[in-house]
């Protein structure tokens, strides 16, 4: 067994130059990690807490894949790219769909304990999917069983080192080249470096991710010159439960899936809970603005069936005095997945040589504007795999994308303010200004109110809220999870992604119908 050791135990001249130096332990970085091991690399794995910490143990979806007899990669892509909103990057959409069967299968060879019997997958359905496709574990437990499966493999291989509590803060360059990390007072040298740190939607007060999604990786890659893109599209999960003192705890889009209805306190339904995601959170919103309460109920179930079905979400509220199968929960929207990222193609290449992405950190365009519900651990399971093959690979050339300037003249004179901004204080902006819906004036209000994103003493959270607040006042539409109450149209002119780089003013890459 490899060792598996707190990063404060060991000096930086301990640590020689790794084949690969992957950072974070989610289903993307466990995936890469695994890859590159199983092809002789040597592999360094940093976490900046506990291997088991951010978004991806936390995941109650499942995974889509099309195994089904009436299914196929095409009709999970035709779905995903109905969802997207006119901004999935087709390619990667295709390799999503494809390559993710040989994934799965892979991955319950590595014994992942999907539901149904041996041989035999429970399909369920989810939003935004006109079949049932969806694998689960555990009824509302997948993540944790993926990330749990994945980690019995990652600890015991040879040639994969785990620092844990190792906090990256910055890539090592040389010659335009990234050729390792720093952690705290120790320096991690290696041929390649791939990130796969997560998104960033815990900057939100009300968030259904863990308090580490807070976009360091994509504040690190952009402070090492790569591009980011699509930070506007945050999307909302429609169903988190909310109750007084208690987290916005998710509640499984499978809950809908098996039938369970939105409703009002007198059990009337609200609206159709299969909408997708985007549709969904914001009807939710308007309704509970203008009307009042709004509940998620499986009344009308079999309730040993639910409680069987679901059994980790009905002990969990059980815990807080709640009976899933009998009792109106209370839901609210909560930030829940970020779209944008550190902009890649479809093997992970960023813009500046030596770096690498994957999973929710990283933009490959797969997701479009609004994530197909069930795509991200897919999307885990696929890319990260791509990634780490082509950080193996160590091919030079950065990726590259056509880039103009944006469809419409604006300003870029943003007149941000100097200093830094409380994490308390940021959450309850970005609810109030970056929220469901927004408008001009309070983006404005919110731009001016953060620091510079490219002054060097601007926190990782803040930067990344800054250049978010930025490209959602920039896009001048509403489109996916982007919408703009002032501009409440989609517009063919703005169908494409909006790029940032350090130091340089935003630009705008077209995606083609």
């Amino acid at each position: 067994m490899p060792p598996l050791l707190d990063d404060q135990r060991h000096a930086a001249s301990e640590s020689p130059a790794a084949d690969l130096l992957v950072v974070g332990s989610g289903a993307a970085g466990l995936v890469a990690a695994l890859s590159a091991a199983s092809r002789g690399a040597s592999v360094m794995l940093l976490t900046a807490s506990e291997l088991t910490s951010g978004s991806s143990p936390r995941a109650q979806g499942g995974v889509a894949v099309a195994i089904g007899p009436d299914d196929g990669p095409r009709q999970h892509a035709a779905d995903t790219l109905a969802v997207g909103a006119g901004l999935n990057d087709r390619s990667a959409v295709d390799t999503l769909t494809r390559d993710g069967i040989v994934a799965v299968q892979a991955l319950w060879r590595a014994g992942m304990p999907f539901d149904g019997e041996p041989g035999i997958p429970e399909l369920g359905l989810e939003a935004g999917h006109r079949t049932h496709r969806i694998l689960h574990a555990g009824g509302g437990a997948t993540g944790a069983a993926l990330v749990k499966t994945l980690l019995s493999h990652v600890i015991d291989h040879p040639r994969i080192t785990v620092r844990v509590h190792a906090r990256v803060s910055d890539l090592l360059i040389e010659d335009g080249r990234v050729r390792g990390a720093r952690a705290g007072a120790c320096v991690y040298p290696a041929h390649a470096v791939l990130l796969a740190t997560g998104g960033y939607a815990a900057l939100w007060q009300r968030t259904t991710n863990a308090s580490e999604s807070r976009g360091d990786g994509l504040a690190i890659a952009y402070r090492a010159g790569a591009a980011v893109a699509d930070l506007e599209f945050v999307q909302f999960h429609p169903t988190a439960l909310l109750l007084p003192g208690r987290p916005s705890f998710l509640l499984s889009e499978a809950l809908r899936g098996e039938g369970a209805r939105v409703v009002d306190e007198q059990e009337h339904p609200v609206v159709n809970p299969l909408l997708p995601r985007d549709q969904l959170a914001r009807a939710l919103a308007s309704y509970r603005r203008e009307r009042g309460s709004v509940f998620l109920s499986l009344r009308h179930l079999d309730a040993g069936h639910v409680r069987r079905r679901f059994s980790s979400l009905d002990q969990q509220l059980q815990d807080w005095g709640l009976d899933l199968a009998r009792d109106l929960l209370p839901i609210a929207p909560a930030a829940h997945y970020c779209m944008g990222g550190i902009r890649t193609d479809v093997d992970g290449r960023t813009s500046v040589a030596g770096l690498y992405a994957a999973g929710e950190a990283a933009c490959t365009g797969v997701q479009g504007a609004n994530r197909l519900a069930s795509n991200s651990l897919l999307e885990c399971l696929v890319f990260g795999q791509r990634a780490a093959s082509c950080a193996l690979a160590d091919r030079p050339q950065a990726a590259g994308w056509e880039v103009g300037p944006l469809p419409v003249s604006l300003s870029h004179q943003w007149n941000a303010s100097v200093g830094t901004v409380a994490s308390s204080t940021l959450a309850a902006l970005l609810d109030s200004h970056l929220g469901i819906e927004r408008d001009a004036q309070g983006l404005h209000e919110l731009v001016t109110s953060l620091p510079n994103p490219d002054d060097p003493t601007t926190p990782n959270d803040v930067l990344v809220a800054a250049l978010a607040a930025r490209a959602a006042l920039l896009r001048q539409e509403s489109r996916g999870a982007h919408y703009r109450s002032d501009a409440p149209y989609t517009c063919d002119c703005w169908r494409g992604r909006i790029h940032w780089r350090r130091e340089e003013a935003p630009q705008f890459e077209r995606v083609e119908p």
